[in-house]
């Protein structure tokens, strides 16, 4: 995150493109620390004027001079990276998703158990595969999907056509339309013993909801189970 938090805040602004202040290292780091010497020489200053003494040396003045620089840039640094910090702040989301992508792209194919299989599309001759608004959803196993938004779309990336032999298969990512994303959320954040009805997702249309779900279950994303009869006074494809 912070790379790109650094990029993004730099490309905002141009104090955090500038460069260093000139001749900085004649008095930043170790060899110029003064925070103990220099504060002890302000306070002998701060007392030797309340007694009307003027005893300042050349030297007293050069460590108050070069305190001040000090000052002034760490007051500077940390408001640049002030900034930065709260840029990356800003894409901490963006960056867990991209961290969830890397590790479904990494990850072997999910290994379905046979009663989770016996409710996705590998079953499809019994259970039929065709989604009503009365259907049972739920995602067929827990981890294996992940929804994102990407260039204004709701994309879903997945580990199921993984291959056994390390990144041999890129991620194929399936895309909706991004008013399509409440309705995938419920159905990726829906996982066993619960279910989810089709026409309790949330959007618009019965239709959409039906699409999305025949779409997440005919790539073996969703687990479906028909409890009653299948309404079938709605027709989609």
């Amino acid at each position: 995150i912070i790379p790109e938090a650094l990029y993004a805040a730099s490309a905002s602004s141009t104090s955090l493109r500038a460069g260093l202040p000139r001749n900085f290292l004649s008095y930043m780091g170790t060899m110029h620390d003064v925070t103990d010497t220099g504060s002890d020489i302000l306070k002998n200053l701060e007392a030797n004027k309340k007694d009307g003494e003027e005893s300042e040396t050349k030297e007293d003045r050069r460590q108050k001079r070069m305190r001040d620089q000090q000052e002034a840039f760490k007051a500077e640094a940390k408001k640049k990276i002030a900034r930065v910090c709260k840029e990356a702040v800003s894409m901490i989301t963006s960056g867990c998703d991209q961290i969830a992508k890397r590790f479904l792209s990494d990850r072997l194919p999910p290994a379905l158990t046979p009663n989770e299989a016996a409710f996705t599309s590998d079953n499809r001759a019994e259970s039929g595969g065709k989604i009503f608004p009365n259907t049972l959803v739920r995602l067929a196993k827990p981890g294996l999907a992940r929804l994102v938004i990407e260039d204004d779309k709701a994309v879903i990336y997945h580990s199921l056509d993984n291959s056994r032999v390390y990144h041999e298969q890129p991620l194929s990512p399936l895309e909706f339309e991004i008013d399509d994303a409440p309705a995938l959320e419920m159905l990726l954040t829906t996982t066993e013993p619960h279910w989810i009805c089709v026409q309790d997702l949330i959007h618009g249309d019965i239709e959409d909801k039906m699409e999305i779900s025949q779409a997440l279950y005919d790539e073996g994303i969703l687990a479906m189970f028909q409890s009653d009869i299948p309404d079938r006074s709605i027709q989609t494809g």
